[in-house]
């Protein structure tokens, strides 16, 4: 048996990771949820299978809290004369006591991002793109892993987040409301890993049609509740005693 595919959700604090993974996975009790920001502490996993067989590991991470300071910490770990790249750099902060310290938080995330396949990047569009969610990529960038960005609260911002993150060299998007999510958004959101992860399209086709299965088995189910109903209520009958003339 394979090894499921790792996927590490990603993003600033309060852009909606923890509802994005409780649509995926069907769990409505899955983590928490809440306005205030910071809800999310630790990593916390979940896993999508299809007949028995692990096809897909979600991780839900902490929310990203301050990649600006962060990305000028990483920028003064080289010695001189040394060039490193970015995951290199990110293994000496990970070792280093800023990594248990100030940026506790951080390392979480880049430590779950460095041992999955890819990263779903999850953004609020209502939110302008300021430096701090520029700065994120630049850091979760630098792990070497693909990067899927996911606009969540889809807004008039959107524009703007398409063309920040194409400059960013990240074509590939998903717009997906966790609250409301599109009908096609899950297969859409598969098929857009997909093109990123080639070796790993087989378990993503079955992710596909397995919840396509599932689509048509819950209208099946709603329709024939449906149609036992219509019969319950053409079958109802009623005895209503009559009452005496001139009564009350």
């Amino acid at each position: 048996m394979t090894e499921p595919l790792k996927l590490a959700v990603v993003g600033h604090t309060n852009v909606g990771k923890t509802s994005l993974l409780r649509t995926l996975t069907r769990d409505v009790g899955f983590g928490e949820v809440s306005h205030r920001p910071s809800t999310t502490r630790h990593v916390e996993g979940a896993r999508l299978s299809v007949d028995g067989e692990p096809l897909l590991d979600l991780f839900d991470t902490p929310g990203l809290e301050d990649a600006i300071a962060l990305l000028d910490y990483l920028e003064r770990l080289e010695r001189p004369g040394e060039r490193l790249d970015g995951p290199a750099r990110l293994e000496r902060f990970l070792q280093g006591s800023e990594a248990r310290q100030r940026f506790e938080q951080e390392a979480k995330v880049l430590r779950q991002l460095l041992a999955s396949n890819a990263g779903l990047y999850v953004i609020d569009a209502r939110e302008p793109v300021l430096a701090k969610y520029r700065d994120e990529l630049e850091v979760l960038a630098s792990c070497g892993r693909p990067l899927l960005p996911v606009l969540n609260f889809v807004a008039s911002s959107e524009p703007e987040w398409r063309e920040a993150l194409a400059r960013l060299g990240l074509h590939a998007l998903v717009r997906f409301d966790s609250v409301a999510p599109p009908e096609d958004g899950e297969r859409r959101l598969y098929e857009s890993l997909a093109l990123l992860l080639e070796e790993s399209r087989p378990a993503l086709q079955r992710l596909i049609e397995d919840q396509q299965a599932q689509r048509l088995a819950r209208q099946h189910s709603a329709k024939r509740l449906i149609a036992e109903l219509l019969l319950d209520c053409a079958a109802c009958r009623r005895s209503v005693e009559a009452q005496p003339a001139g009564g009350t």
